[in-house]
């Protein structure tokens, strides 16, 4: 016979013992059973569970401890009993039917070796145990017949005896240290009865593998029993309350975090050392006040589990930071983005601490219809022209997977490097996407229009007049002092308003406040300047500002009779009057939800108005002139019109019979020209673009007949079926015209709400484009209030990320955050010996 031959013959001797083995054992109790489905249970989870040979230990019969098998429970001790079976007896079993059956030791070794932990469980405590009165075969052994006796079994706990081969095995050493060399009691059963005394001694003395087996043994029993007392158990236990306490500590140091950044708080201080005297800084302290009914944080505070991982560090604060701002906070919008159709974006760079920042915010449609504008990120420029600017977006939206192609509208001020058509921001962003259509901020446009409107001499010279004088009573506490009590003399305390408001030196709308507050104070703004100038009024107000020193009397004196000669009365109120006009659509335009329709609405309303007020301006001017003649008699001044000379140059110089004539020709007229025609050059552009999708809004379009050719031709790649427009247009008006013109919406922003995608697909497409263009670059103005707030001149060497992180918790104050999700995600990025996380 052959090697090969041989070696087959052994293979298929061995797979048919093994195949037989279970006819070796009795058949298994419902305890034996419930551990079997229990193993193989746990057996098919692991395999199930991704692969983690790096942190988890491997599964084997030494390693009984990860089988938490239950079978009943004590209902007062608790403990698990696995001792009855079906019929309540006791299912017995006999080590000797496998060895009889195994043809070599290295079968049987084999053979122990396959068992599950259930049936090593069965052997150990079901056994076969012969009665106190059973009669023992004898052999004759030195001289005489000697037998087993059962005292034995109770004398050695390990010891087993098997009636099939009349010998006594080890059992922990059969289950756990089969060897083929182990010989008798271990893989032979143990007959000579004679030498029982010395071979027992020998096997517990002197046998290291006797001691190890029966600790695991014991460790079985210990796992199948009570499977919350092994010493695994009791370490994963250990280990879990470690990682509840960890994270319980990290929630709570990112919880202080975060209310630093929202509430825009600065969270170090010069000390950070808790253990040190003085002001550890606000972040340290809230700590510690959060620690006098957080019994976790205060064992923290006090006595870290690991000296080098108290997470209190300023760098622990930065990634914590980070993964709230970037990982949460900015994650969640760009999903946002990335999920809607399309976006736009808006930009605006500002100076801080000598630094340049470029502003980036984007505007989008989300899932729930309702227009969005977002901050998203601080970034630092080293230049302001258009091609670094450019980059810059561009990079940024690489960097967090947004896609130009989506890109329908870009939003910027009118400033040269954005503007540009060949060399600014807006062009170089179309050349990567061809469709972002840009739009002048609709706010500057606004402001522009005042600006250059308040630019006539007349008008111009006014408000600086009216600039020196408040500036005069603001910048001196004495002098403001003096103009509150002379107002709370006559008015009472009734108000708590500041009685005089500084110009806005950006937002030449804004200014309507301060017009407000100057007119309702000018009879005692006039008074105070009397007092300080002449030293008036001393017998009604007091004698507490009677001492004034020379600069203060001269320009009290300078400002008095600027602002009480009648030219400035009634050029103020000239201005005061007809901008109010303005002070409305200001406010309404910086709103995030207009969209460029209803911004066109408001521009073309606002136009009709000046275009009245132009048509009757006797009437309204006339108004003006009685309001202006009351208010310059309250101070002693009387209608008057200044020289008229030939040659004159430098001021407006038509002809008039009177002053109202002559303030009407030379001021009113000049002036409402002026803001007419600025108002439909500066928004031409928007205009043409909100009158291509007016057609859209079902008001406008159940009214008249409307176009819409060049619209479906510009966006024609992004609708689903252009070719099938005209007559979804159709159904789109029938569908809102049974509804009364009230209820039908009045803009993109509402007809979205009531668009079904489904009937009106190309209809869908064009709303969210109207609803995505942006308006204004408000967004980025605000988030320049904020920057402010947050980088002021105590927090000026903030690094840029930390920077930008910190805005986006404190601009988005009301964005929920979740800690547990903070948590894992800092565990994730920023490791730590702080055990935060079961990676089982």
């Amino acid at each position: 016979m052959g090697r090969k031959e041989q070696k087959a013959r052994e293979k298929k001797r061995a797979a048919a013992t093994c195949h037989k083995l279970d006819s070796f054992l009795p058949k298994k109790t419902k305890t034996a059973q419930l551990l079997d489905e229990a193993s193989e249970s746990r057996s098919s989870t692991l395999d199930a569970q991704p692969s983690t040979s790096d942190a988890q230990p491997s599964t084997s019969d030494a390693q009984i401890d990860n089988v938490p098998l239950t079978v009943s429970t004590n209902p007062v001790s608790g403990e698990v009993s696995c001792y009855q079976d079906e019929g309540g007896g006791s299912n017995i079993v006999d080590i000797g039917e496998m060895y009889l059956r195994s043809e070599t030791s290295n079968v049987f070794c084999d053979n122990v070796k396959a068992l599950t932990t259930a049936q090593k469980y069965n052997f150990l405590c079901h056994h076969s145990k012969p009665p106190e009165d059973k009669t023992f075969p004898t052999q004759y052994l030195g001289g005489c017949n000697r037998s087993f006796r059962h005292k034995w079994l109770g004398k050695h706990k390990w010891m087993v005896y098997s009636e099939k081969v009349d010998g006594i095995f080890c059992m922990p050493c059969v289950l756990f240290a089969a060897d083929p060399s182990k010989g008798q009691l271990v893989t032979k059963p143990f007959r000579v009865w004679n030498k029982k005394s010395e071979k027992v001694k020998t096997h517990e003395t002197n046998c290291d593998y006797h001691d190890e087996a029966m600790e695991k043994a014991t460790l079985l029993k210990q796992a199948v029993e009570r499977p919350h007392t092994t010493i695994a158990a009791q370490v994963d236990a250990r280990k879990a309350v470690n990682i509840q306490n960890n994270r319980e500590v990290i929630k709570s140091i990112a919880r202080a975090v975060l209310f630093c950044g929202r509430q825009c708080i600065a969270l170090r201080g010069d000390k950070e050392d808790l253990n040190s005297p003085g002001n550890p800084g606000n972040f340290l302290a809230l700590l510690r006040l959060m620690a006098v009914t957080d019994g976790v944080l205060q064992k923290h505070l006090q006595a870290p589990a690991m000296r080098n991982a108290t997470c209190m560090s300023p760098q622990t604060q930065n990634e914590l930071i980070e993964v709230m701002g970037k990982h949460m906070i900015l994650k969640g919008i760009l999903e946002e983005i990335n999920a809607a159709p399309f976006y736009s974006i808006m930009a605006d760079e500002v100076t801080s601490h000598n630094t340049e920042l470029l502003a980036i915010c984007a505007r989008f449609v989300d899932s729930n219809n309702n227009i969005r504008e977002d901050f998203l990120k601080f970034i630092q420029v080293d230049r302001i022209t258009g091609r670094s600017i450019a980059e810059a977006i561009l990079q940024f939206l690489r960097e967090n997977g947004i896609p130009t192609r989506n890109m329908r509208g870009q939003g910027y001020d009118g400033a040269s490097n954005m503007s540009s058509k060949s060399a600014g921001v807006q062009a170089r962003i179309k050349e990567v996407a061809p469709q972002a259509t840009y739009i002048h901020c609709n706010g500057h446009c606004l402001n522009l229009v005042i600006s250059k409107s308040c630019a006539l001499p007349q008008i111009r010279n006014v408000i600086d007049r009216l600039q020196d004088c408040c500036r005069y009573f603001l910048h001196s506490p004495k002098r403001s002092g003096a103009l509150e009590k002379v107002i709370n003399h006559n008015i009472g305390d009734e108000t708590k308003r500041k009685p005089l408001l500084d110009l806005c030196k950006t937002r030449w709308a804004e200014r309507h406040s301060a017009y407000q507050h100057f007119y309702q104070a000018y009879v005692f703004i006039v008074e105070t300047l009397e007092m300080i100038a002449y030293s008036r009024h001393l017998d009604k107000y007091g004698d507490t500002y009677a001492d004034w020193d020379t600069g203060n009397r001269s320009d009290a004196h300078q400002i008095l009779k600027s602002i009480t000669s009648y030219e400035f009365i009634v050029v103020f109120l000239v201005v005061y009057q007809y901008l109010s006009h303005l002070a409305g659509i200001t406010v309404k335009l910086q709103g995030r939800a207009v969209d460029i329709v209803e911004a066109h609405e408001m521009v073309t309303e606002i136009q009709e108005i000046y275009k009245k007020e132009r048509e009757e301006v006797e009437k309204g001017f006339g108004h003006i002139f009685e309001q202006s003649q009351r208010m310059a008699e309250k101070v002693g001044s009387a209608p008057e019109m200044p020289r008229i000379a030939v040659r004159q140059q430098h001021r407006a110089n038509a002809m008039a019979a009177s002053p109202r004539e002559y303030y009407q020709r030379n001021v009113v007229i000049p002036f409402l020209d002026h803001i007419t025609t600025s108002l439909s050059d500066r928004f031409a552009a928007s205009a043409k673009i909100a009158t291509s999708l007016i057609g859209l809004v079902p008001t406008i379009v159940c009214s008249r007949d409307v176009r819409l050719e060049d619209a479906v031709a510009q966006y024609e790649a992004d609708l689903p079926s252009p070719e099938l427009f005209p007559m979804e247009l159709n159904r789109w008006k029938n569908h809102f015209m049974p509804d009364p013109p009230e209820l039908r919406p009045a803009s993109p922003a509402e007809a979205i709400k009531r668009c079904d995608t489904t009937m009106f697909p190309n209809i869908g497409v064009l709303l969210k484009i109207a609803c995505t263009l942006p308006v204004t670059s408000c967004e980025c103005e605000r988030s320049f209030s904020a920057l402010r707030r947050l980088n002021n001149y105590m927090r000026a060497s903030m690094g840029k990320i930390r920077l930008s992180n910190l805005a986006l918790l404190h601009i988005h104050y009301d964005t929920d955050i979740d800690l547990d999700k903070v948590v894992d995600c800092f565990a994730q990025l920023h490791p730590r010996r702080l055990e935060l996380d079961n990676l089982l």
